[in-house]
């Protein structure tokens, strides 16, 4: 369904529902909280404030354990 209205190719369609199969193991709440700490991320590694791996690895480790 998905696939049809954004024109994806098959692998591509295949891709987007690993992701909603992993997003279904968080809340929204926790969704939410994880892209903003990926926005703050990107903010922080654009000022030269942190490498870009830590800080991936940092968010990867407080929400994926």
């Amino acid at each position: 369904m998905y696939g049809e209205v954004l024109d994806l190719k098959p692998n591509q369609a295949f891709l987007v529902g690993k992701y909603k199969t992993q997003a279904n193991s968080f809340s929204e709440e926790e969704l939410k909280d994880i892209l903003h700490a990926l926005i703050d991320l990107d903010s922080n590694y654009k000022v030269g404030l942190i490498d870009l791996n830590i800080g991936l690895e940092s968010i990867l480790c407080r929400y994926c354990s």
